[in-house]
């Protein structure tokens, strides 16, 4: 067991729960199985429980938040916890910890998942540096599972009774075994289900040691409204903590989960939920500026690495391209001759019809209005070029780049197409 990970992250260390936050990024809405006792439809500000958050982000749009969430909560663990599975829509998950972990290396990674989908991907996760992982196993014995899940749904076929019991325990400890040859931090959680799955607990806690499992996280039902488990008891105190002892012989028990929302920022036990959900609809609101056909960004430039050009003196644009993350400049076109009026801004526009953003030093109020009528972002910035793309293509913050002295011609500047005065 690597105690220094086990120690720097709250879920996994109580220690460190008291001074290091941590941020869950909601990008997985969809789930791969229906649990009895889960819920996803509702969504109070007040309620305190998995599968719930205010707001769903693109992968673009998670990296934007956790820019912003990190100078108010000063995160050192970035999670990806629901509101669904982390690998039901494995893609969204992947390209969200790309990002993330190009704009923040410092930060551990981690997420959560029921296992069903995750031994394909083990791989590309721990090259992507997340290093804990939660698996929620909730039984051994396929009989009692199948009293716990509805259905599954694997590799694009949905299995119910035995069938999805067998091949949902299956996939799960193949999930735990790849992620511990990859030398990952592992926790499983069960849910202590009355009635239903206490006798299971024990071999759960005894299947977790045999895999090299770190820590077993033993989570009392929460019954919720519309499932079939809402008329059960939710398991006192005493229950649990006699189930914890029970497994403790077999594997480190975990105390202080708060049992935390898909959304959920700040300390454990301490979140700031009324702080942070406008951040939070703010970024699922914005825009990456990307498209399918404008995926690409064009700067002027004299000398091609930083952005130091009033648009009307160019001579030739820039393009830089997304590529394995990072922002690579791969073309040099040849800008419309001044002169025309506004017939040269709209040539301009017409060749760089694949790009989402125009970087400048200077811009005329009509050359700027021509090509925003086209669909091109014009941004005044000044620096490297290749930093600029590199955060717009992460959907990252901008405005320290951002210009604040305006063209020398002012609003006089009407864009005859004969450049800069």
């Amino acid at each position: 067991m690597n105690e220094m990970l086990l120690k720097g992250h709250p879920c996994f260390d109580k220690e460190a729960a008291g001074h290091i936050a941590r941020v869950h990024l909601p990008v997985a809405p969809k789930c791969n199985i229906q649990c009895k006792y889960c819920s996803r439809k509702y969504d109070c500000i007040n309620e305190g429980r998995p599968g719930v958050s205010s707001a769903v982000l693109s992968p673009a749009q998670a990296t934007l938040y956790l820019e912003k969430i990190s100078q108010v909560v000063k995160p050192g663990v970035v999670g990806i916890a629901g509101p669904g599975d982390a690998f039901a829509e494995p893609e969204k998950t992947l390209e969200t910890l790309d990002r993330c972990r190009r704009l923040f290396p410092e930060m551990l990674f981690c997420l959560s998942t029921n296992g069903l989908n995750a031994p394909d991907y083990v791989d590309a996760v721990a090259s992507l540096g997340v290093t804990h992982v939660t698996v929620t196993i909730n039984a051994l014995d396929p009989r009692v599972a199948t009293s716990i899940y509805s259905w599954v749904r694997c590799k694009k076929r949905n299995y119910r009774g035995l069938d999805a019991a067998e091949i949902l325990l299956e996939r799960q400890i193949e999930t735990v075994r790849r992620l511990k040859e990859r030398g990952l931090i592992v926790k499983i959680n069960t849910l202590l289900i009355p009635g239903i799955n206490e006798g299971e607990i024990p071999s759960v806690a005894r299947k977790a040691c045999e895999l090299g499992c770190d820590l077993m996280n033993i989570i009392p039902l929460i019954p919720v409204k519309g499932t079939e488990f809402a008329d059960l008891k939710e398991p006192s105190c005493k229950i649990v903590e006699e189930m914890r002892s029970s497994a403790g012989t077999y594997i480190r028990q975990s105390r202080h989960c708060k049992r935390c929302r898909a959304d959920a920022a700040g300390l454990l036990g301490d979140d700031m939920r009324q702080e942070i959900s406008e951040l939070l609809r703010d970024a699922a609101n914005t825009s990456d500026g990307f498209s399918e056909s404008r995926s690409k960004i064009a700067f002027v430039s004299r000398e091609g690495v930083l952005v130091n050009t009033h648009l009307g003196e160019a001579e030739e644009v820039f393009i830089a391209e997304y590529v394995d993350g990072e922002a690579v400049i791969c073309e040099r076109r040849p800008a419309p001759a001044r002169g025309g009026g506004d017939a040269r801004w709209k040539e301009l526009a017409r060749l760089l019809d694949d790009c989402a953003y125009l970087l400048v030093g200077g811009v005329g109020e009509r050359p700027g209005s021509v090509l925003a009528a086209s669909g091109l972002k014009v941004l005044v910035i000044e620096g490297v070029a290749s930093e600029a793309a590199f955060k717009l293509f992460h959907n990252a913050d901008i405005s320290y780049l951002k210009k604040r002295q305006v063209c020398a011609a002012g609003k006089t500047c009407v864009g005859a197409g004969t450049g800069c005065t």
